[in-house]
């Protein structure tokens, strides 16, 4: 470990989020969001959690859901109460800060949450900057829900006077803001733009529909992604995997859509001297794989109904190592297309393969998110921004984590 000051440009920085009691983050924790954000921690840290911070935060942007979209797959089925912190001090209301980078000052938007008979927003903060005070109001009068939509009044200051009006969230961004206070938060809802469509994929992929909601790219476990691809229309995401495919050691030349028997459009995997068959058949490593290129790909299109992000869950799954670092390398092609990825993971060889990406200068420092997620003994969870050197050392990195093969 090298005590060097983080390196880290803020022009690189697409957007930061804060939030506190909400699953196993009692108190405040940060994450920079990056053209490449890595997480990593230890099992049950709450690394997965984050990450599906952002899918609920996905669902929540668009119009009808109301200002927490309490159906999003994301939350699995989870309530409201089981989305808040339940350890130690419980019935703490749940904060969520947005920040989005400007100039002179950042523009920050940060709400919170509670249960009164129902999801209500309790406090909504509107300013310029941390400590700025632009729009500060709490809940102060009858709540009317229309659908997940939400009205109410409230009562709070803005730019130094009184203030009282009502607000009506159909989505996470309120209308009925005064004027200066929606110029803020509109620069906050642009700097969100990459969740607008974020593909996220969980860990068990595929593994057939689990019933929940369709999200708008493809299901988090892949499932429904040939039916995707197919209404996309773009051969060229099936010709650009089977390139891909057929440079690595041992994973066949192609992967080709067909309608199956019963009508459905399915995944067909070939290899030189056999039969092409569908992906189901496939090995648990290509099965795993495949959800993630083909997603990159439809990305890099930027075809209207394609991923504006990528959040991917274990991308290590089944993998070896080699297969690992091919994979990343293939990500960072995505990464220079501006489709930012979030990789939650384990992998030792993602890690290193980062390290050498940055002392190749393929990756800048200042581009890459390195957060260490921990959960301490009274169940909360912190998380911990890692710094990173020129030289690819690591500032703040556990010295017990990898030890031995560092």
């Amino acid at each position: 470990v090298i005590d060097a000051p983080p390196m880290s440009n803020p022009t690189d920085r697409l957007f930061a989020l804060k939030l506190s009691a909400l699953r196993s983050f009692r108190n405040e924790a940060s994450l920079d969001i990056r053209p490449l954000t890595l997480l990593y921690g230890f099992n049950q840290a709450g690394k997965s959690s984050l990450l599906r911070v952002l899918a609920l935060l996905a669902d929540s942007l668009q119009v009808g859901a109301g200002p927490l979209d309490l159906q999003s797959p994301a939350l699995r089925g989870a309530t409201f109460k089981e989305l808040c912190w339940l350890g130690q001090a419980p019935n703490l209301s749940p904060w969520l800060t947005l920040i989005a980078p400007g100039q002179p000052n950042d523009s920050v938007f940060k709400i919170q949450f509670a249960d009164a008979n129902g999801l209500i927003v309790n406090r909504l903060h509107v300013t310029p900057g941390i400590e700025g005070d632009k729009f500060k109001v709490d809940l102060d009068g009858t709540v009317t829900r229309e659908g997940n939509k939400i009205s109410a009044g409230y009562a709070g200051s803005y730019r130094g006077q009184d203030w009282t009006g009502v607000l009506q969230f159909d989505s996470l961004f309120p209308s009925g803001l005064p004027e200066q206070a929606e110029a803020l938060a509109q620069r906050v809802r642009e700097g969100l733009a990459p969740l607008q469509r974020l593909q996220w994929l969980y860990a068990n992929r595929p593994t057939g529909s689990d019933g929940v909601r369709p999200t708008r790219c493809c299901s988090p476990d892949g499932s429904d992604l040939p039916a995707r691809l197919r209404a996309a229309s773009n051969q060229s995401i099936l010709d650009s995997a089977s390139r891909w495919l057929a440079q690595q050691e041992g994973l066949g030349n192609e992967i080709a859509l067909r309608v199956n028997a019963s009508g459905q459009p399915e995944l067909i995997h070939s290899a030189q001297g056999r039969e092409g068959l569908p992906l189901h058949l496939a090995g648990e490593g290509l099965r795993s794989l495949l959800p993630i290129i083909l997603c990159a790909l439809w990305a890099e299109t930027k075809l209207p109904a394609a991923p504006s992000m990528l959040a991917v869950e274990e991308p290590e799954a089944h993998l070896h190592p080699t297969l690992q670092v091919a994979l990343f390398d293939r990500l960072l092609e995505t990464v220079h297309q501006g489709i930012p990825v979030l990789l939650e993971t384990h992998s030792v060889y993602l890690l290193r393969a980062m390290q050498v990406a940055v002392l190749e200068k393929r990756l800048k420092p200042s581009q890459v998110g390195l957060h260490w997620v921990e959960q301490g003994s009274d169940g909360a969870s912190t998380v911990t921004t890692i710094g990173i050197a020129p030289d690819a050392t690591l500032s703040g990195w556990r010295p017990d984590v990898f030890e031995k093969e560092q």
